[in-house]
């Protein structure tokens, strides 16, 4: 039999094994493929990455500069994530009674728990704690009025209706979420200011008919302060909610994808179609860009706007109570 005519036949073999089995098969003479091919066609082959990708990575998102606060929200999620893995580092949730001796020498002397003595170590003399701690602060704020913003921005474009009212009710739980956070956040230094507010948050939960002072004992351990408010905080503050609202992030995210956007009246816009700019690549440089824009401003204002201060309060003292203390502002609500 002729070379050129076996040759052909085992092309056409290969060809027809590979429509059949959709197995990536190299062609006769071809050269192999490289390593980054092969790495490539045994994760398609296991966990089908290529037709995900192929269906998503073309996405089209809207151009609308409304849409920017629900990114706003996203990034300083991340934010307070990074930054609050490097003060985890550092703190040390304890409410065992110390003498201070550190940087801060007004204070030196001064009897406060283990839990006030490290934040003012971070302050003071972890390099960076300052800008960390003031940048994680200033992030919880923007956060929740992000959140706040865009939660206003779905109900007033009626975005919140069939099918994405399961997304809304998302929206309304992460807001809620991210406030007690914040609280259980603001309460973890144990200075005057947060132990003051902690004070409000027991008589708030005594005040429930029956089943307050059980809240409040089993909360504190006892009698307010007790000395294990600080370390059931603490992983509350770090693992439990956060966890939570992780989860409940990449659900919303799941469901923006799946029900598309929303957007403003328009020649093309409908529920089905979309107008704007492609997942890859011009959304991703987009949203790259707008990630480092956030922290750019966030990383601004913890270098040149002071906020929580806790060496200024003092450690924090059932008998005293701090001139003009008040919650951050999207706890107002709780002050009637």
């Amino acid at each position: 039999m002729p070379r050129g005519r076996s040759t052909a036949r085992r092309t056409a073999a290969v060809g027809a094994l590979r429509r059949a089995t959709g197995v990536l098969i190299p062609a006769v003479g071809a050269p192999s493929p490289a390593k980054g091919e092969k790495l490539a066609d045994w994760a398609d082959g296991r966990l089908g990455l290529y037709a995900i990708a192929k269906s998503n990575m073309r996405k089209v998102f809207p151009d609308h500069w409304s849409f920017m606060l629900g990114e706003i929200c996203l990034y300083s999620f991340v934010v307070l994530i990074l930054t609050g893995i490097y003060l985890t580092l550092f703190f040390e949730p304890s409410g065992v009674e110390v003498i201070y001796h550190g940087s801060y020498t007004p204070l030196n002397g001064i009897p406060m728990t283990r839990a006030y003595e490290s934040a003012l170590d971070i302050s003071f003399d972890v390099r960076g704690g300052l800008l960390i701690r003031q940048i994680h602060h200033w992030a919880a704020v923007v956060f929740i009025a992000g959140m706040l913003t865009h939660m206003m921005r779905v109900f007033f474009t009626g975005a919140f209706r069939k099918p994405r009212e399961v997304n809304w009710v998302f929206g309304w739980t992460l807001l809620f979420l991210g406030i007690l956070t914040g609280l259980t956040g603001y309460s973890l230094p144990d200075d005057l200011l947060s132990g003051t507010g902690i004070r409000f948050a027991d008589g708030a939960m005594l005040s429930v008919p029956i089943v307050g002072t059980y809240m409040s004992m089993f909360l504190f351990g006892g009698e307010f302060p007790g000395h294990d408010i600080i370390s059931r905080l603490f992983p509350i503050h770090v693992l439990l909610l956060p966890g939570i609202m992780l989860g409940l992030v990449v659900a919303h995210l799941i469901l923006v994808f799946y029900h598309k956007h929303t957007q403003y009246p328009g020649a093309g816009r409908n529920e089905k179609s979309v107008v704007g700019s492609p997942f890859l690549p011009v959304y991703t440089a987009k949203a790259g860009g707008m990630f480092f824009l956030v922290f750019g401003v966030l990383a601004v204002m913890g270098g040149i706007a002071s906020i929580n201060p806790v060496w200024a309060f003092g450690p924090y003292r059932p008998d005293l109570v701090t001139t003009g203390a008040q919650p951050d502002w999207y706890l107002g609500f709780s002050r009637g």
